[in-house]
């Protein structure tokens, strides 16, 4: 009876307890409410809300500065005067939309840089495209000195060349202006020509090779190339303007295509010093090599 006395007693003391815990507090525990005016400066002059709205793009940033009204309608904001208002500009604030100003027109474009010329260890830098070798027909970028990493691989007047007489090539080539000037004659006077309305006309010529510091046929010692010295080319085939492709690889021993690759190699020979195709040896199966080496003999053909 007297344990159970005591467990009762220590029941009672935990709910009065909990129950004096329970009360509510005297005063509700909601925020303050929000100052309708900025505290910023005590001493400066009253502004209206409505001046602290963000100025229009392009305007000075501008910061005025107020402070709080103690007491509501303590003061008549809407009749402060503008002029007591104190404005401080931002330091970072500019009059005008920072716009960048135009290209100025005349620079001289860098493009490109060839990995196969160097000069003094480095790269040559591009100029600006447009026409090569005094001919407008030739296009192209005019390039600085060009010397190999082997004796006598150099080009005089070096150019890189896109374009003859409207004819494009499916990739630009590093020759010098004799290479260049063969190569704009011959498509213009036998090239084009040749080829005449098949197709739509010539539209573009598969170069395939130009500048290249090595020995002939890419032997490890002999004769110096005439690709080293910047006056041969080499052309894989050539595209009509509906997409035709003439391949001296694969048309070569063909009737109709084989017929026009073959006026295209003999009318060659003259222009240039050297013409070579698949009569010619292994080395050039898949190719025509054009070089501007001059013979006393005359031009060499096969």
């Amino acid at each position: 009876m007297k344990l159970g006395v005591w467990i009762g007693a220590l029941l009672a003391g935990l709910f009065a307890g909990t129950l004096a815990n329970a009360q509510a507090p005297a005063t509700s525990l909601r925020p303050m409410p929000r100052p309708t005016i900025i505290q910023l400066d005590p001493n400066a002059t009253l502004a209206p809300l409505a001046s602290l709205r963000p100025r229009p793009r392009g305007m000075p940033l501008q910061t005025v500065v107020v402070r709080q009204a103690i007491q509501e309608d303590l003061v008549n904001t809407a009749a402060v005067p503008v002029q007591n208002m104190f404005t401080a500009v931002s330091p970072f604030a500019v009059a005008r939309s920072l716009v960048p100003k135009r290209r100025p027109k005349g620079l001289r474009r860098v493009a490109r840089i060839d990995p196969q010329s160097y000069t003094a260890g480095k790269a040559v830098r591009y100029r600006k495209k447009g026409s090569v070798c005094g001919n407008k027909g030739i296009r192209g970028y005019a390039v600085g000195p060009v010397r190999g990493k082997i004796a006598g691989c150099s080009i005089k007047n070096p150019v890189k060349i896109n374009e003859v007489d409207g004819v494009k090539f499916t990739r630009e080539v590093l020759v010098g202006c004799d290479a260049a000037k063969s190569l704009y004659g011959w498509v213009r006077k036998s090239a084009k020509p040749v080829v005449g309305r098949k197709g739509g006309g010539l539209a573009k010529i598969q170069m395939i090779a130009g500048y290249s510091c090595r020995n002939r046929n890419s032997a490890k010692s002999g004769k110096l190339s005439e690709h080293a010295k910047g006056k041969a080319v080499d052309i894989a085939g050539f595209v009509l303007k509906d997409g035709t492709i003439l391949s001296v690889k694969r048309d070569w021993h063909s009737k109709s295509k084989g017929r026009t690759l073959k006026k295209l190699h003999k009318t060659a020979c003259g222009p240039f010093g050297t013409v070579l195709g698949p009569n010619a040896n292994r080395f050039h199966q898949d190719h025509f090599h054009f070089d501007v080496a001059r013979y006393r003999s005359g031009a060499y053909c096969r």
